[in-house]
């Protein structure tokens, strides 16, 4: 699963340049998502899209680990590929996260992803004007920090991913 990962960023990569509607605002998520939709044509079928508001930042999420009583529509995730706009209005790659399994899905809380597993939380932000992806990790061996962040992880919500339509 992880040489599809590395695949798909590979790809990513190269189809970044050939974006003709990336010279978006990225402030507004109606255009941040058009910019975002001629790139995720370059995904697998099997896919799954999310957009999301992180650092007040417009991201587009992808996934290949998905899960739910639908096939294509409200599925959560356990892994995912996070991409932003650039202050070019250029997508970017910022890296991926992911969780434990199922009872820890993608989660949003207070503008930040979240993921989470049996010994772990990881909490992500976005800073700059050039988007970096922040990590705040809590690992076991910091009991009562560790507990608190799993009550924290509980209150966030799990983002819902959709397969694209079929042509």
């Amino acid at each position: 699963m992880k040489n599809i990962m590395i695949i798909q960023l590979l790809l990513a990569f190269l189809f970044m340049t050939s974006c003709n509607n990336c010279q978006q605002d990225i402030n507004v998520t109606a255009e941040s998502q058009n910019a975002f939709e001629s790139f995720c044509e370059h995904f697998s079928k099997s896919a799954a899209f999310a957009y999301t508001k992180m650092s007040g930042r417009t991201v587009l999420l992808v996934s290949q680990e998905t899960f739910g009583q639908d096939e294509n529509t409200n599925l959560e995730a356990i892994e995912a590929s996070i991409f932003a706009l650039d202050e070019d209005g250029k997508i970017v790659a910022l890296g991926s996260i992911r969780s434990q399994g199922t009872l820890y899905p993608v989660s949003l809380l207070d503008g930040k992803l979240m993921v989470a597993g049996h010994q772990f939380v990881n909490v992500y932000s976005i800073q700059g004007e050039m988007p970096e992806l922040v990590l705040d990790h809590y690992a076991e061996g910091e009991d009562a920090e560790l507990t608190e962040m799993f009550k924290t992880f509980e209150k966030g919500t799990p983002i819902k991913f959709n397969r694209r339509a079929e042509d």
